[in-house]
Parts: structure tokens; sequence; C-alpha cells
């Protein structure tokens, strides 16, 4: 997808919203009237389905050869020990032991090259049975542990698929959508709660259904094969994919991969994934988790008019609307808590005044996030000279995002120019009021927020809002 293709996937991903939209009134509005379903019971229950669905996305991708790998040898025990290892690695580390894992120095990030390792272990185990003791005697215990699990030769069933489970839950957290978001989010600055812990696991055991589907597809076929050298071909050849994978993962290469795959999805599908997960009566739930009482979201204000474009470069995008309403929603608040900027010195927004600033919340690790980035760097490469500020604001949402040296090489391997701030403790995502990555926030001339964007989409419509901004009187 080229930037320009927005106005249809808004258009697709909008359809979708208000089918989801329709399909929800219609359970929650009885239940509420009779007192049956508590709110929080609600955010569970869609917590799992979005958990179930997240399989359908195209971060998920590099878990499908990993899962089938790791179920093609060792019986039902194995499975049970896989989708187990995966449900308590995910929560353990993204919620409920993440500010203690990072404390101890185990950031996501190191614990991400121990799963690659030990999977890439099992799956050269897989497909080289008579390497496994060259491996255990030249590469160490980490690719032992790969090889041991594998259970080629011994059939280790349910510790072996305990530790694969925990090596793939560690490789799932970034593919998280905004439920999980808005869970790790409010972990990360108040610590762990009951209510962020249940949703995790509400979450996790929707998602462990596909895997654990796909872990037991791996194993049938494995006991389908009439002989034993078709079903020690099969095991190599998910031993090759396992290997391939964890390269790819390990390199950082499976990012390419996946954002090839999402633009050659059909428009509106990464909308139609998350739908559910956008509801307002989802979001409110969460809004209590994660910020202040009173702290509503910014995205409501009286409407007026933007002015027309004019002496300005030609636009992006093939066509544009006419005009995007603009809102009324206060002043923008100061940068606070940054602890790093990348790209610039520090900035203040009152010292941008008379430049139509736009702030964009983003994480190097979120995929959405990778998706709108030849967008927003679109922009502030056209609009730059005629007064367009960009700003990234990189507020973490896993462990491994909040090390400095890890948003540098980001940045640098992303090609993005312009400043980047670091606000690791979410001081400048809570002053905005945020609750989504990626969220676009359109500061006018006067330092006034007149339009706020979530997500994907709308590219055409954002930059039209940009466009206004930048004619109108300062």
């Amino acid at each position: 997808m080229q930037p320009g293709d927005g106005h249809e996937v808004e258009r697709r991903g909008e359809v979708d919203r208000a089918a989801w939209h329709l399909v929800i009134l219609g359970v929650i509005a009885p239940s509420r009237a009779s007192g049956m379903l508590a709110p929080m019971l609600l955010v569970l229950v869609f917590a799992f389905v979005a958990g179930v669905l997240t399989i359908l996305a195209p971060c998920a991708l590099p878990v499908i050869p990993l899962a089938l790998g790791a179920g093609s040898t060792g019986g039902r025990r194995r499975v049970t020990g896989l989708v187990l290892g995966f449900g308590v690695t995910f929560v353990a580390a993204t919620v409920l032991l993440a500010a203690t894992l990072a404390a101890l120095g185990l950031t996501n990030d190191g614990l991400r090259i121990v799963a690659v390792v030990v999977l890439a272990g099992a799956g050269l185990s897989l497909a080289v049975p008579q390497i496994e003791a060259v491996i255990e005697r030249r590469l160490g215990p980490l690719a032992g542990i790969g090889v041991r699990v594998a259970g080629v030769q011994r059939e280790s069933g349910f510790g072996g698929g305990l530790v694969l489970g925990a090596a793939i839950g560690l490789l799932w957290a970034p593919c998280v959508g905004p439920i999980m978001a808005g869970v790790i989010a409010a972990a990360a600055v108040r610590g762990p709660s009951i209510e962020t812990v249940a949703i995790a696991i509400a979450y996790v055991a929707g998602a462990a259904v596909p895997i654990g589907a796909i872990a037991g597809w791996g194993r049938r076929a494995s006991d389908a094969m009439r002989t034993l050298s078709a079903r020690i071909r099969l095991r190599r050849g998910f031993g090759v994919a396992m290997l391939v994978t964890a390269l790819l993962v390990g390199t950082g290469l499976d990012r390419g991969l996946q954002t090839a795959v999402a633009d050659a999805l059909p428009a509106g599908w990464a909308g139609a994934l998350i739908a559910i997960e956008q509801e307002p009566a989802i979001q409110e739930e969460l809004d209590m988790l994660r910020t202040d009482p009173g702290s509503a979201p910014i995205g409501e204000g009286p409407m007026v008019g933007g002015a027309d474009s004019a002496n300005l470069p030609a636009p992006i995008a093939d066509s544009l609307p006419t005009n995007v309403a603009l809102e009324d929603l206060g002043k923008a608040p100061e940068f606070t808590g940054i602890t790093a900027w990348i790209n610039s010195e520090p900035l203040r927004l009152a010292d941008l005044r008379g430049k139509v600033v736009l702030v964009e919340f983003w994480t190097f690790g979120c995929i959405n996030c990778i998706h709108v980035a030849p967008y927003v760097k679109a922009w502030e490469a056209r609009y730059a000279d005629a007064g367009l500020v960009v700003v990234g604001v990189h507020t973490p949402e896993l462990p491994f995002e909040r090390e400095i040296a890890n948003v540098r090489d980001a940045v640098a391997k992303a090609e993005i120019r312009y400043p980047v701030a670091f606000d690791p403790t979410f001081d400048t995502w809570h002053a905005f009021r945020n609750r989504y990555w990626p969220a676009f926030f359109f500061i006018d001339k006067s330092g006034q927020i007149r339009h706020v964007h979530y997500g994907e989409g709308d590219y055409d419509g954002s930059e039209q809002v940009i466009r206004q901004l930048l004619t109108a009187a300062g």
C-alpha cells in the first residue's frame, strides 16, 4: 500500500467498525440494563476474542511454523506444555513481571535472543537429528536446551513443550492490539493489578486456542505418516521452517515480510481485526485502568471549518477531501518527562508557535506504527519548508523498547530525520491523554489541538488537515 490509498482503507474500515458496533450494542445494551454483564466481564470476553483473532494478523506469521514444528514431536502432553508455557511466559513478560525483569536487566530484547537461540536449536535438531550431540558440545547450553526439548530422539513430552511454548510466548509479545496495548501501558506506569493481569490472561487464553490448534496439526500430520522415513522427512521440513523463522526473527528481517503480507491483504483487513477492541465501551474500561479519573482522551470538541489550501506544494495523495472540519480541543500540553531527544536539541511546544506541529505517539516494535511511518516521513519531507514540524514521541509498549540504544538504532534504521522524544515513563503520553499506538495530534500555529487521529488509515484526510492548518491564520 502506498501513500494515497488510505481513503479506501478508511472507508472499508468504517464499514467494518459499524458492523461490529451494531453487534456489540445488541449484546451490551440488554445485558447492562438487566445488570447481568459487568463492564469488566465484557472486557474479558472481548480480550479473549481479540486474542483468538490475533493469529490472523501479519505480525503472527512467524509463530505458525514455530508452533507446527514444536508440536510435531511428542504426544498430547507436549501440546499442553507448549500452550501453558506460551501463556505463562507472555503474561509474566508483558504485565506481571515486566518491571522486575527490567530491573534485573532481563529486558525483552535479551529474552528474545534467548528464545531465538532455543528455537533455532530445536529447529536444527529436527532438521538434522545427527547433529544434536555436536550442538550440545560446540554451541553451549542455550542451543543444547533447544535440541534436547526438540525431542526427536527422546520424545520429551510436556517439559519440552513447556520450554518451546515459553520461547514462542516471548516472540509473541509485540503482536498485540489496542486492548493489550492499554493493559501494558497501565502496568508499565502503575504496576500490575488484578484487572490488568485478568485481562492479559483472557487475551492469552484466546491466543492459545489457535496456537494449540496449530501445534496439534503438526503432531497429527507427523502421526499420519505411514512410514518412519516419511515421518522423519516431514519433521525435517518442520525443522527447516523453524530454523529459518528463528533466523529471520533474530535478524529482524521478519518485519519486512510482515509488512509485505500486510500490504498484500485486502484493504481494511487490519482495521477489521481490531475493530472489536476499539469499541467505546471497551476503551472506557481501559481508560479507568491507565488514566486518572476525569482525564478523558482528547478527541471531542466543537467543530469549526478549515481554510482552503493555497500556495503549498502539490499534495502527496492522489485525491484529498475538499475540507476537513477541524475541532477546538484546547491547548496542547507541553512535552514532559522526556529523557532523551534524537535528531534535535530538546524542544518545547511554546517555542514552536507559528508552526504547525504534528505530534505522533509511536513505538518501534508496533507493526501499525511501522505501517504509518512512510506516510509520516512523506508529510514531513513535503511540508517542512511550508512550516510543518513533526515530533515523534516514542512511548515504549514493551520492555525492550525502553532501552534508548534500541530506540536510536530503530530511528536510524527507519531513516527518520525529524525529532524524536523518548518518553519512557509515559509522562507526555498522559499529558496528551493518549491511549493508542500510533496516535496523531495536529496542533495549529497558536498551539491549539485541532484534530486527532488514532491508528492506521485516513492518510488523505490527515494530509488535508496539515494543508488546512498551514494555510490558516496564525
